[in-house]
């Protein structure tokens, strides 16, 4: 495959095919991204409506057996602590889906590009450490107000947490030399 790739940059015409490719691409990565963020937004708000007292407490992974039922209000102030993280990730998907849509314009190296790759890199970084501070606070919440035993703080960080913060590391450094390319490319373009 990677043979291919760079017999493909020396042929002239081979420029228009993978500029069409990646244009083709963008769009529909412009899309995924709107769709993703409505699916998250409404499963959010479809898990904290619809899901049984049971199971919050299992995806929670709290201990022992509830006393009291989880009421509207602690439903309510549940889903907004879970929003916190999601809405960050919802906020850098929007700048990504900005990204994508450019490039499908055929505009590739600009700043407003560089600056919607970083922002999303940055999303996803806050996104990923707000997750285990919303699911600790959302274990004290839970616990106090449905055990008879008091309140339980879990803090979940696992490997995905891991992953997604180098994911944000890369992106955000990506960003970073495209600036830097993009700087150099103007200060050459003066020489000229």
């Amino acid at each position: 495959m990677l043979p291919s790739i760079l017999s493909d940059l020396s042929r002239p015409a081979a420029r228009l095919e993978r500029v069409q490719r990646i244009r083709t691409l963008s769009r529909v990565l412009a899309c995924l991204c709107s769709g993703i963020s409505i699916v998250l937004a409404a499963g959010l708000m479809a898990y904290w409506i619809v899901s049984a007292d049971e199971t919050i407490h299992l995806d929670a992974r709290l201990p022992g057996i509830a006393v009291h039922p989880i009421g509207w209000d602690l439903r309510l102030a549940s889903m907004a602590i879970s929003a916190l993280p999601l809405a960050c990730l919802i906020w850098g998907l929007r700048r990504a889906r900005r990204c994508f849509e450019t490039f499908a314009e055929g505009r590739f190296f600009t700043l407003e590009n560089i600056h919607r790759l970083r922002d999303f890199a940055i999303a996803v970084f806050a996104s990923t450490l707000l997750k285990p501070l919303a699911g600790a606070a959302l274990s004290i919440l839970l616990s106090w107000q449905t055990y008879a035993t008091g309140k339980t703080l879990i803090v979940n960080f696992g490997s995905d947490s891991l992953l997604a913060l180098l994911f944000a590391g890369l992106i955000a450094v990506i960003a970073w030399v495209m600036a830097e390319a993009t700087a150099i490319a103007d200060e050459n373009a003066q020489f000229i």
